[in-house]
């Protein structure tokens, strides 16, 4: 399960670019607003979908153990008072070395290949979500869905969520904080990336 499972931001769209700047030195920590909503995703069952109860609680063991790892990285950010672009700079660039190593031995190996692994690295991601909860004092919730069936998707996203479980989480404390339908603008992102 863990191999067929992709983690993502869908929001702000511009989250990718703005994490390759803020590791070349170019924006510094915060780069996201206080006032911007952050939206993560995870998708489950990305290649071959979600097909038995047992894909179904490996998934939501995932998304339990992924909630806890962040909610550990969030408190572990929040209690530690130094909220310095420099040491937030080198925590990432430590996972960006690692990143380096995974894909060295990759023969096709381009450097615009790796700047879209490594923006896309879920680790980075991961920290990136953590660290602006953690600096603004927000909350975030997390809302899981089953895998989605026919009857509850159009033809259109037959190709995308057919039979794929999704864990969404947001850096507001709930749904009714948002100013649209949970799963939509993951929805417009999805549609549009794919």
């Amino acid at each position: 399960m863990v191999s067929d499972s992709y983690m993502g931001f869908f929001l702000p769209a511009d989250i990718y670019e703005r994490l390759l700047k803020f590791l070349d030195g170019n924006l510094h920590f915060p780069f996201v607003k206080e006032n911007e909503i952050l939206g993560i995703f995870f998708l489950f069952g990305k290649n071959y979908g979600i097909k038995t109860e047992l894909d179904i609680l490996s998934a939501k063991d995932i998304s339990r153990k992924t909630i806890d790892q962040l909610k550990r990285e969030i408190i572990q950010f929040r209690n530690n008072t130094q909220f310095d672009n420099d040491y937030i700079r080198e925590k990432y660039q430590r996972r960006v070395l690692q990143v380096y190593v995974e894909i060295q031995n990759d023969s096709m190996f381009e450097q615009i290949k790796a700047n879209e692994r490594i923006s896309r690295d879920p680790t980075l991601l991961m920290y990136c979500y953590a660290h602006h909860v953690s600096y603004y004092r927000q909350k975030c919730f997390f809302e899981i869905y089953e895998p989605f069936k026919k009857d509850q998707l159009d033809k259109k996203f037959y190709d995308l969520l057919l039979n794929r479980m999704v864990m969404l989480s947001y850096n507001v404390e709930k749904t009714t904080d948002l100013p649209y339908k949970t799963i939509t603008p993951f929805v417009e992102w999805i549609v549009k990336n794919n």
